[in-house]
């Protein structure tokens, strides 16, 4: 083999695209790898090797790793919270995986077949939401409420916040005035009922677990007909509510009342969702085939454009992007880049979601990634740099590269020929062969 010196003044990223360039340095006399292996390259043209791990805890098939105010994982379908070398189980919560969100003290936690908070004042788990009640149990005894029809029906009050109501009962009498013994109001529980021959529901005034007389004219039940979410397979905060994906619906709680989801309030799609994220002026909807945008913060007044090619599940991470950065016809704003903008991996490639509505493609210009069929993605800061790191497994879309999977495998640069003496990495592109 003929090693050829080549004076370079650097290295641009990898670009292992068919049909690079056989050019080998850039006019800036940089070089631009085929492949970097543990490696990073820098803006300023360095290669910097990658640090490696250390084992800190051993918990075996662990998943759903989280960092916010705490730190928390799940091995083994339980909950588990980190901290540096001590782990503290929590919550038994199934083998999905589980999504996070936190807002005010308290982690929000779902997955598929199991939902739930972990209140960070009290170091609990506890239920996303108030269960419903059943439905009463009544006897008419002496009373004072007129004859004719009324509709009855519990409520549960924990941890502050007030259920929906439990199934309704209607009751009718005529003749003489009675009154309403509640036989099952739970201890927790709230009665509400309607005036004779009434609609709405009002809070019962009531004599031990009697209602006797006149129902006031308060103000109607405020959870009427809401009820905790169910299991959703991703969810997010955004413009005063929670917003989750459950088989091809987006459903998202009242505002500000996270545990108040209502079976009437879902954007419906035609693909099952599998992640959303909230932006600045609307919310990323993706499937495994499609992305859509919905413009705008109120869910009765959002418009709705499909703009990409879905996104590989468990992939989205958020990380401030730098002002200027282009790709697929649209860049990240200086001012918009203050913001943390959400990040995945589409069959296409990297992706940043712009809090305009758009996406800008990071990789798919230089870079063959193979989608799986779920990933994990991390953004971390390093020496001042957001770095982030994705991660995927399960079927492969495509076919891959054989050379590059062999690379990747060894986890070495052409380990029978090529011995590589340094830092980190690379193997050239185009023709001509390098060594240094």
């Amino acid at each position: 083999m003929t090693i050829k010196p080549i004076t370079a003044h650097g290295f641009r990223g990898m670009n292992n695209l068919p049909g690079m360039p056989a050019k080998m340095l850039d006019d800036e006399r940089r070089i631009t790898p085929t492949m970097l292996l543990n490696a990073d390259a820098t803006d300023g043209g360095k290669v910097l090797r990658r640090d490696g791990y250390d084992l800190q805890v051993s918990l075996e098939g662990c998943h759903s790793l989280w960092a916010g105010s705490v730190m928390l994982g799940v091995a083994n379908g339980v909950l588990y919270r980190i901290d540096g070398t001590t782990t503290t189980v929590l919550s038994t919560v199934g083998t999905w995986p589980l999504r996070y969100v936190e807002l005010d003290n308290l982690v929000y936690m779902a997955s598929l077949d199991w939902t739930g908070i972990y209140d960070l004042l009290t170091g609990e788990v506890r239920s996303w939401g108030v269960a419903l009640p059943a439905a009463p149990s009544i006897s008419l005894v002496a009373g004072d409420l007129p004859p004719g029809t009324y509709v009855l029906g519990y409520t549960r009050t924990e941890n502050g916040q007030v259920s929906g109501n439990g199934p309704l009962l209607k009751i009718t009498w005529e003749g003489a005035a009675q009154g309403i013994q509640l036989n099952n109001l739970p201890t927790d529980g709230q009665c509400w009922i309607t005036h004779p021959n009434g609609q709405k529901l009002y809070l019962a005034s009531l004599d031990g677990n009697v209602v006797t007389g006149q129902v006031p004219q308060g103000v109607p039940l405020p959870s009427f007909t809401v009820a905790p979410p169910p299991g959703l397979t991703d969810f997010c905060q955004g413009f005063g509510r929670i917003w989750g994906c459950v088989g091809k619906k987006l459903i998202y709680s009242d505002p500000f009342q996270y545990g108040w989801f209502r079976l009437a309030n879902f954007k419906p799609f035609l693909e099952d969702l599998v992640m959303v994220a909230a932006v600045s002026e609307g919310i990323f909807v993706n499937s495994r085939e499609s992305t859509w945008f919905l413009d705008g913060s109120d869910p009765a007044q959002m418009t709705l454009k499909r703009i990409g090619d879905g996104a590989v599940p468990g992939t989205l991470v958020f990380a401030q992007m730098p002002g200027a950065v282009v790709g697929g016809g649209y860049e990240i704003s200086r001012r918009l880049s203050q913001l943390p903008s959400p990040v995945w991996m589409s069959q296409k490639g990297a992706v940043v979601g712009t809090h305009t509505g758009h996406l800008v493609h990071l990789t798919e210009q230089r870079l063959f990634i193979n989608p799986r069929t779920k990933g994990a993605s991390v953004c971390r800061i390093k020496e001042g740099i957001p770095r982030i790191i994705i991660t995927m497994q399960g079927q492969k879309a495509k076919a891959e590269d054989e050379e590059i999977t062999i690379i990747c495998n060894n986890g070495e640069l052409y380990w029978t020929i090529l011995p590589v003496i340094g830092c980190g990495g690379f193997s050239s592109g185009g023709a001509g062969e390098i060594s240094y």
